[in-house]
């Protein structure tokens, strides 16, 4: 179902998506028994700590007039009912963390891709750019990272 949402409300959403996402790693971190899920787990805590805060600096701009413009906006999932498809055992292993790691990543490119596909002003469209070059730069370093965890 396609909504409307202003661009500062998807801003709004995809920083609440972030911070519950952080949640469900710290949770899920207090479960863990393996070394490299729980550092898999620290690190995806972190970035998504990162992200939120890198959402929370564009709060300057999203009061901005020009963030008050509508979109065209079909992403509704929250981050409850992301993990909520995903199967996760009891205590996930490794492979599960960093498969739920990659659906998040996922979902916020095609959110920023969608959404910039959507947008006519240049202003706003440099936001969600922007935004993007973030997300894929923050999924190279969770790859790395990720990589690493690997080899141990």
């Amino acid at each position: 179902m396609k909504t409307f949402k202003q661009a500062h409300e998807v801003l709004k959403n995809a920083h609440k998506f972030h911070l519950d996402m952080a949640g469900v790693y710290q949770q899920l971190l207090e479960n863990a028994q393996d070394n490299r899920t729980q550092l898999l787990l620290k690190h995806l805590h972190e970035h998504e700590l990162r992200m939120a805060n890198n959402l929370k600096n564009y709060g300057a701009v999203a009061e901005q007039k020009v963030m008050q413009t509508w979109l065209q906006y079909t992403h509704e999932e929250s981050a409850g009912d992301l993990v909520k498809n995903l199967y996760l055992s009891d205590k996930p292993s490794i492979e599960e963390i960093n498969q739920l790691g990659q659906e998040v990543d996922r979902y916020f490119s095609e959110l920023y891709h969608s959404v910039y596909g959507s947008i006519e002003s240049a202003e706003v469209k440099e936001v969600f750019e922007n935004l993007k070059h973030i997300q894929d730069k923050e999924r190279i370093t969770l790859s790395m990272a990720t990589n690493s965890l690997w080899d141990m």
